[in-house]
């Protein structure tokens, strides 16, 4: 029974991201559309998804997690080297771009001010609270051993991964493997920073190319 509710709450959680942060999204994109000044759209998404953020970060704060420490977290530098090598074998795969990333790269040359704040900060604020803290509050709070955080892993991978609409096949990899390389990075710091600061870092790397060539 608690198992369900705390399913509720989270598909909660899951809804307020599609609903109340995807509306403050697709309405400065739309405005940006229709003409309407870059700065004064960014500066109101800005404001209107820092509340959001703010409401979201409270309520992952009421109720701890508890992470034992395994074979998953116990070295800092996993967490980078999984991202890393995740975006190495990038470089070698065919050229096949999901629709997120599609709409990431037209709106990045048409509203670079806007795109950065989108992308490179409340992409990775958002995300990391839903998919990483939300899902650990409400699913996994109490992760006693290697078999419950490989579970949370999977599931927050598997999530990540869907939530970035992929196409084919390699498209979920390349989310999953990024979305793995992030529930390492929360479970290691048993946090939110770390994963949060990982995230950003991918999301800048990939708007700077976007810019330069």
């Amino acid at each position: 029974m608690k198992l369900l509710k705390n399913l509720g709450w989270f598909l909660l959680a899951i809804l307020s991201f599609v609903f109340i942060y995807g509306t403050v999204q697709s309405g400065a994109v739309e405005a940006l559309n229709l003409g309407a000044s870059p700065y004064a759209t960014t500066l109101l998404y800005v404001a209107l998804a820092g509340v959001y953020v703010y409401v979201i970060y409270k309520w992952y704060q009421k109720a701890p997690v508890h992470i034992e420490k395994s074979g998953f977290n116990r070295f800092i530098w996993l967490p980078a080297l999984v991202w890393f090598l995740s975006l190495v074998v990038q470089f070698f795969l065919p050229n096949d771009p999901s629709v997120n990333q599609q709409i990431a790269t037209d709106l990045t040359l048409s509203q670079p001010l806007f795109s950065f704040f989108a992308i490179n900060i409340f992409a990775p604020l958002t995300e990391e609270l839903i998919f990483r803290g939300m899902l650990a509050r409400y699913l996994f709070p109490k992760q006693d051993n290697s078999k419950q955080t490989l579970l949370f892993l999977l599931v927050s991978s598997v999530l990540f991964a869907l939530i970035h609409s992929p196409g084919t096949l390699q498209q979920f990899l390349v989310y999953a493997s990024l979305g793995f390389s992030l529930g390492l990075a929360y479970i290691s710091r048993k946090g939110l920073v770390y994963s949060i600061s990982l995230h950003a870092l991918n999301n800048l790397i990939g708007f700077l190319m976007i810019l330069m060539l």
